[in-house]
């Protein structure tokens, strides 16, 4: 980091530096904004020409470095803290790496903290004392330009070593006669009139022509009239106090600049810039109106292509309204939909013909990326976009505008209407030639065909659409192909290859800036996870994914929110599942989209058979009246297992063939896995024949290799054949699934019915009774607070007036004594209602006291077997301790003060038993199990610092560097968020 005021010799000291070190490439910036920063950082190390720049570009750019290179930024005290450019730098001095070298040039502090870094030994500082021209120093420049150094102590003293002050004054003491330098030196103390004794009157004009361009050579001065030769401007250069070299020629001096003021644009230069192939700083300096609406009719899309939709936005901005076209309209609003500012971008097209094709499919577009599909029906069919015979003539924007109709038609289920513009849409593209057109097709149909069942014709189409987008160099609509592809390998159970579809396409997409794409691919690749039972990375895809479109605005935030209750249930956190599936339903409902109606239907109607089956069966069954397609195998498999919880065996069995059916027409091998473990519990009529099915089940689950399912599988086989059940448990545990009694409807749900345990009573998460495996209905929600109340007094004694001021806050103790009795009569009848027991079985009172007693809560098993666990730190008991932590103490209760005390310590002991269990892994070389339990401690707390430093790390030593890299960036993020500075990542 070099600091020094104007004119320290801040650049000069570097720029010598760096000559120094010839076997280092230089790259050298000078911040103009952050679009340009982030542009040229990103020419400088390497990237590829057209990225757009996001987040978490200074850790990809950092690892694409493959030699030592030096990247200095030059006035960096320009740079706004909080802004894309502050951010990019912060980044690259936390993760860039150890073959990047930062040099950081600024008038003041740099925008961002860099105490730890400085703490760590990782920040070499020159400041402006140490620029400061000696004694030495100055005597021996006096000798040079004086020819003696007889006045060196008088300038050093006047300047105090300050570097431009040393030269500006020698150079002006030069052109004085010997005997005037010493009596003129005592009367020269402003800095300002030497600069005005160096701004000689013929330097003046040039400066006030050269001072705002972004850079300037001797050809462009001499089309500006300047009259300056090549050699004269080395000359300049040279002094390094008016102009001073740069890549493309020479720029002027900061010092010069601030003397010159603001000065006006030069119209010539803009259009000189614009013929010799410099767009942006053509733009940059045009200030005629119809030139700069010319260049932007003639250039918008080869900036677009290049990736400088900020520059594009900047330049239409610009243009006066009486100057504005539709072709400025136009170039602005795919700018802004470039940079995921929709609102801006449909402001900007409603201006505009909203019949003509190539605005048509562009609104469409970004209503269908927002997810709201009705608005791009609209859009589209208003300009024709649902029949191919309204345009007369084929062109590219009218196969568009068929092939982003037929995706929207085939997200409100409309399948067949999809195949046919489609397949229009393909043709048309064919005949104009346009690939990113045909890739558009192609992706439509590769939906279609899927959804119709046939895998290899779908595959066939995602790989032509993906060889057209590449081909068109449209990295966007390239990981757009590849998100879908990942998600129809998903559903196929080819796991690895969806992960890796995912991840190229979340790259691609964070090249071009599209916050939606990202998201999509990181919502495929925790569809992915979750097959192969990595549900902790799952949940935290699927978070992330939530978070971006919720921060973008997208209608799309449905997905998501599915999916993670999808997470929930798979874990058996059933009130967080069902406000999960509840949230995306509102979403699938308004937006008609079936696909994902069927979904969160079938996700709550599993959830609600456990305490409410009248409500899961109507559930369930709108679920599979809404449609069909890739959603309809779940609704069917839900209505089987709900219909099995009611009893209805025959129903459920019928459910359960039609299911079969289904998946094996998708090729869905983990829904066939699923059909036949329905169908062993509604179908088999033997123990011989459900074995064999379940048996069957197993071994398409072991091909799939889905420990989930398996553990699951094992656990239920374990059950009805008696053996071998503390083994199938404990796996169970180990794959992230708590356990059968906390389970929705499905195989685990199953083999509770046939448990005829006792009453439960369970706080962990929300609070629920259930006997003989059915959940129990309250009468009385008095009832169920005070039996939840005592629960959580663990055993002891309390008085009858605290329960009463529990329940009836404010009110006099007399007034509540009977229904304080009232309630405590409800308690006893739902725990046994049977009375086989006495009155003080569970809950013994008299006049002044209450316990509850003989009733064991899965809060008190937690908490004994963690005790238990972490004493021994035996990984078994860890692990089975751990999986019994079904949620927060009442989470549906988040408010209740008297809950306080044992939900705090619950969710302690939880998070002690996670940092042990991750220990343990890393100790045994298991990353992924470490992985594991850092993100559910990160789930249960997003700011725990060494949670997140240690799940970098532990994802870098398994050399899963670009999963470390995002979860770097989301680490700094939260950090942010508490103004902490981030530590760098060779902490870890």
């Amino acid at each position: 980091m070099v600091t020094a005021g104007p004119g320290g010799g801040k650049t000069s000291a570097v720029r010598g530096w760096t000559r120094a070190r010839p076997d280092h490439p230089v790259a050298w910036l000078t911040w103009a904004d952050d679009a340009t920063l982030i542009e040229e950082s990103c020419q400088a190390l390497g990237a590829p020409a057209g990225w757009i720049r996001t987040a978490g570009l200074a850790t990809e750019l950092a690892a694409a470095v493959s030699r030592p290179i030096i990247l200095v930024i030059d006035e960096v005290e320009r740079i706004e803290p909080g802004t894309p450019g502050a951010r990019l730098l912060e980044e690259f001095c936390h993760h860039g790496g150890d073959d990047l070298h930062l040099v950081l040039i600024s008038r003041s502090a740099v925008p961002f903290p860099i105490q730890r870094l400085r703490g760590l030994g990782h920040v070499f500082q020159v400041s402006a004392e140490q620029l400061a021209f000696t004694p030495a120093e100055t005597r021996s420049l006096s000798s040079i330009v004086l020819g003696s150094d007889d006045l060196a102590e008088e300038v050093h003293e006047l300047t105090k070593g300050w570097p431009v002050a040393v030269r500006l004054t020698l150079s002006w003491l030069s052109g004085l006669p010997l005997s005037d330098r010493s009596k003129r030196i005592a009367a020269t103390p402003l800095f300002d009139y030497l600069v005005e004794e160096v701004v000689k009157d013929e330097h003046e004009e040039f400066l006030r022509t050269t001072a705002r361009l972004p850079w300037f050579t001797d050809e462009l001065c001499q089309a500006m009239g300047i009259s300056v030769s090549r050699e004269e401007l080395r000359a300049l250069a040279a002094q390094h106090i008016l102009i001073t070299p740069c890549d493309q020629g020479y720029v002027v001096s900061t010092l010069a600049r601030e003397f010159m003021g603001d000065v006006g644009r030069v119209p010539v230069a803009a259009h000189w810039y614009e013929s010799h192939g410099f767009v942006r700083e053509a733009l940059a300096v045009c200030d005629e109106p119809g030139h700069r609406v010319a260049m932007i009719e003639r250039w918008h899309a080869s900036l677009l292509a290049e990736g400088h939709a900020a520059e594009l936005v900047r330049a239409c901005v610009a243009v006066p309204e009486k100057s504005r076209t539709c072709a400025v309209d136009l170039a602005e609003g795919q700018a802004r939909q470039v940079q995921g500012d929709w609102a801006g971008a449909l402001e900007c097209l409603r201006h505009v013909d909203a019949t003509d094709p190539a605005v048509a499919w562009r609104m469409g577009m970004i209503y269908y990326q927002r997810g709201d599909y009705k608005a791009a029906l609209s859009t589209f069919e208003l300009a024709g976009g649902f029949d191919s015979s309204a345009f007369p003539l084929p062109s590219s924007d009218r196969a568009m505008l068929l092939a982003w109709s037929a995706s929207a038609r085939w997200l409100v289920g409309e399948s067949v209407e999809a195949t046919q513009l489609a397949e229009q849409a393909l043709a048309m593209a064919t005949l104009c030639q346009d690939e990113r057109a045909a890739a558009c097709a192609h992706t439509a149909l590769a939906m279609v065909t899927h959804d119709a069942g046939d895998g290899a014709g779908s595959e066939r189409h995602s790989a032509l659409a993906l060889a057209a987008a590449e081909s068109s160099g449209d990295l966007l609509l390239s990981a757009r192909v590849l998100a879908n592809r990942a998600a129809s390998r998903a559903e196929e159970a080819r796991y690895e290859e969806a992960i890796a579809d995912s991840d190229l396409s979340a790259q691609r997409a964070d090249l071009v800036g599209a916050p939606v794409q990202t998201a999509i691919a990181l919502h495929n690749r925790a569809e992915a996870l979750m097959g192969l039972g990595r549900l902790d990375e799952a949940l935290a895809d699927f978070r992330r994914a939530r978070d971006i479109f919720s921060r973008v605005g997208s209608d799309k935030l449905g997905h998501p929110l599915a999916g993670l209750g999808k997470v929930y249930l798979e874990r058996g956190e059933l009130m967080h599942a069902r406000i999960s599936f509840e949230n995306s339903l509102k979403h699938a409902e308004q937006l008609q989209n079936a696909h994902l109606t069927q979904t969160a239907l079938a996700g709550l109607a599993r959830v609600h058979a456990v305490d409410d089956p009248a409500l899961a069966v109507q559930l369930a069954e709108r679920a599979v009246a809404a449609g069909g397609g890739s959603s309809r195998v779940d609704a069917l498999l839900a209505a089987g297992w709900v219909w099995a919880e009611t009893g209805d065996r025959t129903k459920a069995g019928a459910y359960a063939r039609s299911a079969h059916e289904a998946a094996v027409s998708r090729r869905d091998r983990a829904k066939m896995a699923e059909a036949l473990e329905l169908s062993a519990f509604t179908v088999a009529e033997s123990p011989g024949e459900r074995a064999d099915l379940l048996a069957s089940a197993a071994e398409t689950w072991a091909q799939i290799g889905s420990p989930v399912d398996i553990a699951r599988n094992a656990f239920a086989r374990a059950r009805l054949n008696g053996s071998g059940l503390d083994e199938a448990e404990q796996e169970l545990r180990r794959a992230g699934i708590r356990g059968p009694h906390s389970s929705g409807a499905g195989l685990l749900r199953a083999t509770t019915l046939l448990d005829h345990d006792a009453v439960r009573f369970c706080v962990l998460g929300g609070v629920r009774l259930s006997r003989c495996g059915s959940a129990v209905e309250w009468q009385s929600r008095k009832a169920r607070d005070l039996l939840t109340w005592l629960a959580c007094q663990r055993g002891r004694t309390v008085a009858r007036e605290a329960a009463m001021e529990i329940l009836w806050p404010g009110e006099e103790p007399a007034s509540c004594s009977n229904r304080l009795s009232v309630a405590l009569s409800t308690v006893r009848s739902v725990l046994d209602p049977q009375r086989k027991f006495g009155p003080g079985e569970f809950v013994r009172a008299d006049k002044y006291s209450i316990q509850l007693v003989g009733l064991r809560t899965d809060v008190e098993e937690f908490l004994s077997a963690a005790a238990e666990a972490l004493a021994s730190e035996d990984e078994d008991l860890l692990v089975a301790a751990e999986a019994r932590y079904t949620g927060d103490v009442c989470e549906d209760s988040p408010y209740a003060e008297w809950l306080e005390p044992l939900r705090e310590e619950a969710r302690a002991v939880h998070q002690a038993l996670l940092r042990l269990l991750a220990s343990l892994a890393e100790e045994a070389d298991d990353p992924d199990r470490a992985v594991r339990y850092l993100l559910r401690l990160l789930e249960r707390d997003a700011y725990d610092e060494a949670a997140h430093l240690d799940l970098v790390r532990t994802l870098t030593g398994a050399r899963r560097h670009g999963e470390a890299r995002r979860r770097y960036r989301l680490y700094a993020e939260a950090m942010r968020e508490l103004d902490v500075e981030p530590a760098p990542l060779s902490l870890t």
